[in-house]
């Protein structure tokens, strides 16, 4: 179990550990705690076991700290993540030069300089079922509590960037 991100979202305050208790931190948590329930707007952080996906952030890729197995994206004015539950693209990054769009609902990722800044992806609809989650992202905090996401000071994402591969999980309790 070394390579799985805990966040526990029982505790006061919420924390984040990693490599068996080697790297921890204090996290901010939606802003409605945490649920096994997770709707489409609900401000709650998902509970369970989930793989994680992309990196993404402002940085171009080799001024990151990443193992070569983990996928990065540098965010620009034209990547949305889609959060419309009547959308085809729910639950998924996209390039708005490469589709049509046919959503109301988005968040342009470069519209979050410092929750974006280092952000990574946590794969808790990855099926993409619309209304059961879109957005979850681990990222850096802007010392608000979040919309779902897990939010932790930015020197201790690029920590935890750094230690992370494509097998890491994610286990939030």
């Amino acid at each position: 179990m070394d390579n799985v991100i805990m966040v526990y979202t029982k505790e006061n305050p919420f924390k984040l550990e990693f490599f068996e208790k080697t790297f921890t931190t204090e996290v901010l948590i939606g802003k409605n705690g945490a649920t096994i329930n997770k709707q489409e707007g609900d401000g709650k952080t998902p509970i369970g076991e989930f793989e994680t996906g992309i990196v993404f952030g402002l940085h171009e890729r080799e001024n990151v700290n990443l193992d070569e197995s983990v996928q990065y994206v540098k965010i620009n004015e034209n990547l949305y993540w889609i959060d419309d539950v009547n959308s085809k693209y729910y639950n998924r990054l996209i390039d708005v030069t490469k589709v049509n769009v046919d959503w109301k609902s988005a968040e342009r990722l470069i519209d979050y300089k410092v929750q974006y800044e280092f952000a990574l992806e946590v794969k808790t609809n990855p099926q993409n079922i619309a209304g059961k989650g879109s957005a979850i992202f681990i990222h850096c905090s802007d010392g608000n509590q979040t919309a779902g996401c897990i939010a932790l000071p930015r020197e201790k994402m690029i920590e935890l960037l750094s230690k992370i591969d494509k097998n890491t999980k994610v286990c939030i309790v």
